[in-house]
């Protein structure tokens, strides 16, 4: 990774700026505006770090942008672009369009509002940011607190296409960076328009009297008028709609045929000026798009303020994720040529096949895949509508399948290190590095030993991983001072700690315990895993030190939670009061005691025969699938078939729902209060178990793979190819 000292790099002329009355607003707009003369045959690039978010416009047309989510402290990230190809003989207008959140969400870290760049010409410096930059708040963006789109990722936008004219304010510089870091993975790739296509239109009557853009569009009256799919009302570009006589406008609902993630673009003509709305959403279970979600009070909608005449748009400070998008339009006739997305894709690797006789299973394959991409930006996320943060468990399932699927491992590497760089003092990470939350969740916290002996193992990267040990270190170290006498962990009261471990009841957060076995395997696991990492490095003391500790972990823990008569592992002990209880059966309990080494060999077959037939343990979900997979993969000659039966019944239903990419959890669109994603990168789980299982390719070593198909008979998978 390459790091660079200011003053020694092109930025060394350069200052970190932003405009004066802003400089302590949320959710500003800021126009940074410059000149460039092009010189035959010379080569042109931009050097530049933002606070949130930076647009690049190169004589009016969008080119690029896209800042990495940071830490502005300790590891402040620039991008470096060639604009050549963008820039014509002579001179060119530049427009540097910076977005400062400058508000903590999920995504995103408060930081000082800013943004630093550099032009160079033939890598010599020719344009400088600084304090006779010309700035000015841009007059086309509400600058200033809008609706939020969720509270995980704030803010909403309201746009004006007839801005006020705005004149430059005073520029200045905000803070000063002795050293920058180039960005850790490739930039996204912004494609072409998704296809779009109208799905039925008519007008409407609003349904509230006041509200955000979300709310305004989830209770507003729909009367039907016709359905767009076969042509009607085609002009020569685009749909001509007319709102019907007391009415207060027009729909649209428009159809993007899968589940997408990009930039909101739109182009639409009035005959006057009028305000309208732009929704996006997943699915039409509400019978519209569910741009409001009550219980968080959501708003997947945007506000606009059209002029008479052609509106055409592009939002490129956030993504959105959905399937479908609407328009409510406050005028009496509107002409849309477009509204949809433009997808930004991380490029990945196209090569890695998978086939076999079974389409089902292709398909699975392919729409996990699919999921995968679409929770890829810069770094894994969790889902592309609703949040797209960071979480430790999630991104543990995206990395093992990215690495099959994609050969991926710079994005699992840099969101390996955005966890480390979240550490906080009391040794444990953030819910969603690199933002600052406010919680934690240990068993996440647990997860990043886990995940860094994955990369070591998948990877081979031992330069990066001897980074990471410290980080681990801090984190085994201090579950180890946590454990009691009696040898496991409490569960953490002390401190911001979300003690969750699954979306099941009694497994979500509840306090009814004090002593949970998921977080004491997922602590067993964390120290297995920096005991391995250890080996590798050829620190035999260390190695054995955490292996002992999670061998003494395990042993406490199968005495403590198992039920000998019954053969399985209770969740949670109570010692609270005079009467010692052991309660609550879940799949994801027993099949952590497998995976953790807690449960002896001798008892492996009755706590495996437990998880699969005994009705009273509560199912794992999809996010946790992947430990009772592989604890029933401990006897792949009784379970094997049965693991991907499960797989194909699961995900199959989610095919046969109409899914174009995996769902948070099976209940669809309906769960959390009908706030649930359809599209979430922990269920790409399939794809690990057709590779490692199926297809038995297994590392052996860092970096070392050996390739064991499985019997036919113990998948139920015919004529299996995977290749490259």
């Amino acid at each position: 990774m390459k790091q660079l000292k200011k003053a020694e790099s092109v930025f060394k002329n350069a200052e970190y700026i932003w405009l004066k009355e802003l400089v302590d607003t949320v959710n500003t707009y800021v126009d940074f505006h410059e000149t460039l003369t092009k010189k035959e045959g010379a080569e042109y690039r931009l050097f530049v770090t933002a606070d949130t978010n930076y647009a690049l416009y190169i004589n009016g047309e969008y080119c690029d942008g896209g800042q990495y989510a940071d830490y502005e402290d300790t590891y402040k990230v620039y991008d470096e672009i060639v604009i050549t190809d963008h820039l014509k003989e002579g001179e060119n207008e530049i427009l540097i369009t910076g977005y400062s959140q400058h508000e903590n969400s999920f995504t995103y870290r408060k930081a000082t509002s800013g943004i630093m760049y550099v032009f160079t010409e033939n890598g010599e410096p020719v344009v400088s940011s600084g304090l006779n930059t010309r700035a000015n708040k841009n007059p086309n963006y509400k600058s200033g607190p809008v609706p939020n789109v969720t509270f995980q990722l704030l803010y909403s936008f309201e746009y004006f296409f007839e801005g006020e004219c705005v004149e430059p304010g005073e520029v200045v510089v905000t803070r000063t960076f002795d050293t920058l870091h180039e960005r850790p993975i490739r930039k996204l790739v912004t494609g072409e328009r998704c296809a779009v296509t109208p799905v039925v239109a008519g007008s409407f009557r609003d349904g509230v009297d006041e509200g955000h853009p979300g709310k305004r569009m989830q209770y507003a009256y729909l009367g039907f008028a016709e359905r767009l799919r076969y042509g009607e009302c085609k002009t020569e570009d685009g749909v001509l709609l007319k709102k019907a006589d007391g009415t207060d406008g027009i729909y649209v609902v428009y159809d993007l045929g899968r589940e997408e993630a990009g930039l909101i673009s739109l182009d639409i003509t009035l005959p006057c000026d009028a305000e309208f709305l732009f929704g996006w959403g997943e699915h039409l279970d509400d019978l519209r798009l569910r741009t409001n979600v009550a219980v968080s009070d959501s708003s997947y909608a945007a506000q606009f303020h059209g002029k008479a005449g052609r509106n055409s748009f592009l939002h490129p400070f956030k993504r959105s994720g959905c399937r479908y998008i609407a328009l409510q339009i406050y005028a009496p006739e509107a002409e849309i040529h477009y509204a949809g997305l433009i997808p930004t894709d991380y490029p990945t690797a196209a090569d890695i096949t998978f086939h076999c006789a079974d389409n089902l299973h292709n398909t699975i394959y392919e729409v996990a895949k699919r999921t995968m991409l679409l929770c890829l930006h810069e770094h894994h996320e969790d889902c592309p509508m609703r949040e797209q943060a960071l979480y430790g468990v999630d991104s543990r399932n995206q990395m093992l399948c990215g690495y099959y699927a994609f050969r991926e491992f710079d994005i699992a590497k840099a969101s390996i290190r955005l966890m480390a760089l979240s550490i906080r003092d009391d040794n444990m990470i953030d819910l969603c590095p690199p933002a600052i939350t406010g919680l934690c969740i240990p068993t996440f916290v647990c997860a990043f030993p886990i995940q860094t002996w994955e990369y070591l193992l998948y990877s081979g990267d031992r330069e990066f991983v001897r980074e990471m040990i410290p980080t681990a270190e801090r984190i085994c170290g201090e579950f180890l001072r946590l454990t009691d006498e009696k040898g496991m962990m409490k569960r953490l009261t002390h401190g911001n700690y979300w003690n969750f471990y699954e979306w099941q009841p009694g497994l979500d957060g509840s306090k009814d315990y004090t002593y949970a076995l998921p977080l004491c395997a997922f602590v067993s696991m964390a120290y297995q895993s920096l005991g391995k990492i250890y080996a590798e490095f050829g620190d035999s003391a260390n190695a054995a030190k955490w292996a002992e500790a999670a061998d003494r972990l395990n042993k406490v823990c199968h005495e403590a939670f198992y039920n000998a008569d019954e053969g399985y592992y209770f969740t949670k002990i109570d010692d609270t009061t005079e009467e010692y209880k052991k309660f609550h059966l879940s799949q994801l309990s027993n099949s952590l005691a497998v995976c953790a080494g807690i449960c002896p060999e001798d008892e492996l077959d009755r706590v495996l025969e437990n998880i699969v037939n005994n009705k009273s343990l509560l199912p794992a979900t999809l996010s946790y699938s992947i430990f009772r997979y592989d604890a029933l993969m401990k006897r792949p000659e009784k379970y094997g078939r049965y693991v991907f039966t499960d797989a194909a019944e699961t995900y199959g239903y989610m095919l046969r729902h109409n899914a174009t990419a995996f769902w948070e959890t099976i209940r669809g669109g309906d769960d959390f209060v009908y706030a649930a994603s359809l599209c979430h990168g922990w269920s790409a789980v399939p794809i690990y178990l057709y590779f490692r299982y199926a297809a038995g390719i297994v590392p052996t070593a860092p970096g070392v793979f050996e390739k064991n198909p499985m019997p036919v008979e113990l998948t139920g998978i015919y004529e299996l190819t995977v290749g490259e």
